[in-house]
């Protein structure tokens, strides 16, 4: 039965063979995330990809599609959606947090903005 190394503070390095070197590289490393190679290449989503992104259903996505309130393309009746556009549509509406409204608001007031 195979024991699994277990380097203490005291094990020196060179004592480790190659082996040991590599198992214990491997622990403290994480390995890549491989992707395929249709997934590296492409950064275009159909419908269904898009529904999974945005977590709006395919019928959701078709009504925004028709009411032109998602971006997307459309080849022939294809339509096709860029990645980074729906990301930076689902981030562009974003609310300020209560601190940094009264910031704002102390900034406006102590720049003179605030009086009429």
């Amino acid at each position: 039965m195979e024991t699994k190394f277990q380097p203490t503070n005291e094990t020196p390095l060179a004592a480790l063979t190659i082996g040991q070197f590599k198992e214990l590289m491997g622990t403290m490393v994480p390995q890549p995330i491989i992707q395929t190679k249709q997934e590296s290449l492409t950064d275009t989503l159909d419908k269904k990809k898009c529904s999974l992104l945005t977590g709006y259903s395919v019928n959701t996505i078709n009504k925004m599609i028709c009411d032109k309130k998602i971006p997307y393309y459309k080849k022939n009746a294809r339509v096709i959606f860029k990645r980074n556009e729906i990301e930076d549509w689902l981030l562009s509406n974003r609310i300020q947090t209560i601190e940094e409204f009264i910031e704002e608001k102390e900034n406006q007031l102590s720049n003179g903005k605030g009086n009429r």
